[in-house]
């Protein structure tokens, strides 16, 4: 140890001789003067450069107050220790968060061969750029002043700067800058954007920027809207509040009489996000003014919308009223509703109704009122009438509307009038041979008149013969006159509190009609003539009813063998079925209720010869042989016409002929007779429909009668087919006729029949095939087993005479003939 000492010795004896000593402590940082930001952690390294570290003794930090800084304890971490890097003979300081109070002079001190070593550093704190109130997100509310925070700590104090959008803000009309922000005047929405807040310590070069996004606020604005809304009565409504606002407003609403929030009520809800106001089930008490408010962060503001509830009207008084004739009537009709109804009066046999004020030259008078009434209006309307007549009375519609709906009710007005016969008639009662007869009396008024009767200006009274029923409005008498003083007048008489009227009613005796007064030959035919009559007068009788005709063969002069015809009044006068070139006497006579006149107006009539059959007359009497008629369809037309007279001989056929025309100066000419088609039909043919025609032609069409004498005139018409497809230059495809259709059916079904019996042939051994196979080959004894007797045996004749015999049907226009031995043919028959 000695020894070592000695070397030691020698060494740094032999250092200082030759002036080579560099034994040092560094500390690391190396700047003598350090300066740190408070709060901040510093690492402080003391190391020694010796060319023996061997002699040199481990390092030690001495705080400002010269104490030695000793290591942290183990798992501890206090605000200031050392740490030994045996290694590099170093000696570590570490100082977790630097505060004013550790600010001063650190010394690290050794020893090298005993020679001292130091070394210190002035540590000198200071305080770091801090944003104290310097929100990142900032709000201002347009219009008004706002300061945008910026505060900012820092020692030495630090200058502060300001920046919209990278471009330097300088004090001036609309900004201040302020030690603790930035003052915009007057927010405007163009403010909006972000604002840089730089701070800078000269001292020290310490730079600090801090972006401030600037939100600027708008309070609400309402949207223009109409501030007035009609609901009606029982619907549901949603009625929306709009207004722009940033932030995006919250909405409510309330009513204006009672204040109260409709978010909380039962049928109201409220929409704070979008504003709707939903009400249902509206009821008449829901109108009046309602306010939309609007709210943010930036202020509040409101609307107020008028509710207008419409309520449909409802009639609640329309009363039934009477007045007197002459005198004054009145009706009156009141509603309820929102708004008030508009009432007016309709009689309901007129269509239009009467307006409000003077009607008919002031003798109908609306007069309409109107009122409020709780929640609702009241009107009310009085039709007064002056100098009611009859016509007046009956039902008048009273009818409430507003823009609701409406309402209708009908209410009656009784008009009181004297009792009336002018709806009865004059016409007399007549009787014959003591038959009883009944006098009948109808009296009109109201109120109900009593009736009296009167006959030769006296009170009638009752007897066995004379009997009276009912006393009014409507009395009637039965009178039995076996004698002839109970014809005469009979005067019923009428009488309520307005007054009387009467009536006269004659009974008269009747008797058969006088003879008829004239005769004369009208129309004549081959078998039929037609004749005028002039009946007698009917001043002594009931009226002519009917007249009848008696005939016969002249030369035959026993009346009681002649034939008798009878027809009504004014029908056609025509005795049918005559023999040609006959001669036939004719008299005649009228008939009424009590019977047949004499016999008159004695006639002789000579037939003509046969003849062809009269013209036939078509079936709809409208038609006209001149005029155009525009058919239905484009390639047919049907004619339909009557059986003419047959003059003598039967008709046998019509003939049909139809040829395209064209009118040429107001004449009709035929077009082209090629075209011209002629068709026969039978006799009982009534109607014929024309087919093949051209779409939009006019053709001329005619029908004449035919029997062994010859044709009848035609009887023509003109018509022009209506619009469709015309011909192309491709023929159309032929319908079959009836009778190939039938065909094709049953050799379709007798193929079908033959498929069938194949198929059992080949998988059964059943069927006509196999039947008739069975009669050339042997069948084995299995097949037979599983044949029937009727299988096994060839089909037989059934020898049914009836099935072989063929039979036709004859139709002659009026009955039905059956023959057998023909085939069934025609139009009639049963195929």
């Amino acid at each position: 140890m000695k020894g070592r000492t000695g070397v030691a010795a020698l060494a740094v004896l032999l250092a200082t001789i030759t002036g080579c000593s560099s034994q040092t402590l560094r500390i690391y940082p190396m700047q003598k003067q350090q300066t740190v930001a408070v709060g901040k952690s510093v690492v402080l390294t003391c190391q020694a450069d010796a060319q023996d570290p061997g002699l040199v003794t481990p390092p030690q930090w001495k705080d400002p107050k010269g104490l030695v800084i000793n290591e942290a304890a183990a798992g501890t971490r206090p605000e200031i220790y050392t740490e030994t890097q045996a290694a590099k003979q170093s000696q570590l300081l570490y100082i977790s968060s630097i505060t004013p109070a550790m600010a001063g002079n650190y010394t690290c001190v050794s020893t090298y061969a005993n020679t001292p070593l130091s070394d210190s550093v002035v540590l000198e704190t200071i305080v770091a750029i801090t944003w104290t109130n310097a929100n990142e997100n900032q709000y201002a509310t347009k219009g008004k002043d706002f300061k945008v925070m910026c505060e900012v700590t820092a020692e030495p104090a630090p200058s502060v700067d300001w920046f919209k959008e990278g471009t330097p803000i300088m004090t001036g009309d609309r900004y201040v800058i302020h030690a603790n922000g930035l003052m915009i005047k007057n927010v405007e929405e163009s403010d909006d954007g972000t604002y840089t807040c730089r701070a800078v310590v000269i001292q020290t070069g310490e730079l600090a920027e801090r972006n401030i996004k600037v939100e600027v606020y708008t309070a609400p604005e309402m949207e223009e809207r109409d501030l007035r809304v009609e609901i009606k009565e029982g619907e549901s409504a949603a009625i929306t509040c709009k207004a722009r606002g940033k932030p995006p407003p919250k909405y409510s609403w309330i009513k204006a009489s009672t204040r109260e929030n409709l978010a909380s009520t039962s049928r109201f809800s409220v929409n704070e996000i979008t504003g709707l106001l939903r009400i249902d089930r509206v009821e008449a008490g829901d109108y009046g003014k309602y306010i939309c408010s609007a709210s943010n962060q930036a202020g509040q503001n409101e609307t107020e919308i008028e509710i207008e509830v419409l309520v449909k009207p409802r009639i609640f008084e329309l009363y039934n009223t009477t007045a007197d004739q002459n005198q004054e009537g009145k009706l009156e009709c009141k509603a309820t509703g929102r708004p008030a109804p508009r009432i007016s009066f309709r009689k309901r046999s007129n269509q239009e109704p009467f307006v409000n004020g003077p009607n008919e030259n002031g003798r109908i008078t609306i007069e309409t009122t109107s009122h409020q009434t709780g929640d609702q209006m009241q009107s009310s309307a009085i039709m007064t009438i002056v100098k009611v007549n009859r016509s007046d009375d009956g039902l008048y519609e009273c009818v409430a509307e507003n823009d609701g709906g409406e309402a209708r009710k009908n209410g009656h007005l009784t008009v009181h009038f004297k009792p009336s016969f002018e709806h009865m008639t004059n016409v007399p009662i007549w009787s014959w041979n003591g038959q009883p007869v009944n006098i009948s009396c109808i009296a009109e008024s109201i109120p109900n008149a009593t009736i009296k009767w009167k006959f030769h200006e006296y009170d009638l009274v009752e007897s066995p013969h004379v009997r009276i029923y009912g006393s009014g409005p409507i009395s009637y008498v039965t009178v039995t006159p076996i004698d002839r003083a109970l014809y005469g007048i009979y005067k019923c008489i009428a009488t309520n509190k307005l007054g009387e009227d009467e009536h006269i009613i004659q009974l008269r005796e009747a008797f058969p009609p006088a003879a008829v007064v004239q005769a004369r030959q009208e129309t004549i035919t081959a078998t039929s003539v037609s004749f005028n009559i002039v009946g007698p007068a009917e001043d002594m009788g009931p009226p002519i009813l009917a007249y009848t005709s008696q005939y016969k063969e002249n030369g035959n002069f026993d009346w009681n063998l002649a034939q008798n015809r009878t027809w009504s009044v004014n029908s056609p006068y025509i005795v049918e079925n005559l023999k040609p070139m006959y001669t036939y006497d004719f008299r005649f006579a009228a008939v009424n209720q009590v019977g047949a006149g004499p016999w008159g107006s004695p006639l002789t009539v000579i037939m003509p010869r046969r003849s062809p059959p009269e013209l036939p007359k078509w079936r709809d009497d409208k038609l006209s042989s001149e005029s155009l008629i525009h058919g239905k369809y484009a390639d047919r037309y049907e004619l339909q016409w009557r059986v003419p007279a047959h003059n003598g001989e039967p008709i046998d056929m019509y003939e049909i002929s139809h040829c395209p025309v064209l009118k040429v100066s107001g004449e009709w000419r035929i077009a082209a007779e090629s075209q011209c088609v002629v068709e026969e039909l039978k006799f009982e043919a009534i109607a014929y429909e024309v087919r093949g025609l051209q779409p939009d032609t006019r053709y001329r069409m005619q029908v004449r009668a035919h029997n062994v004498l010859g044709y009848s005139l035609p009887a023509q018409l003109y018509i022009q087919t209506a619009l469709g497809v015309g011909r192309s230059d491709f023929a159309p495809p032929q319908l079959l006729s009836s009778g190939a259709i039938i065909g094709v059916a049953l050799a379709g079904v007798f193929i079908c029949l033959i498929v069938v019996d194949l198929l059992l042939f080949c998988f059964r051994r059943q069927g006509v095939i196999a039947t008739l196979c069975g009669r050339r080959t042997k069948k084995h004894s299995d097949d037979e087993a599983k044949l029937g007797r009727d299988e096994k045996e060839p089909l037989k004749d059934t020898g049914d005479d009836a099935l072989k015999r063929n039979s036709s049907i004859e139709f002659d226009g009026r009955r039905v003939y059956a023959t057998s031995g023909g085939p069934i043919i025609g139009k009639n028959s049963a195929v």
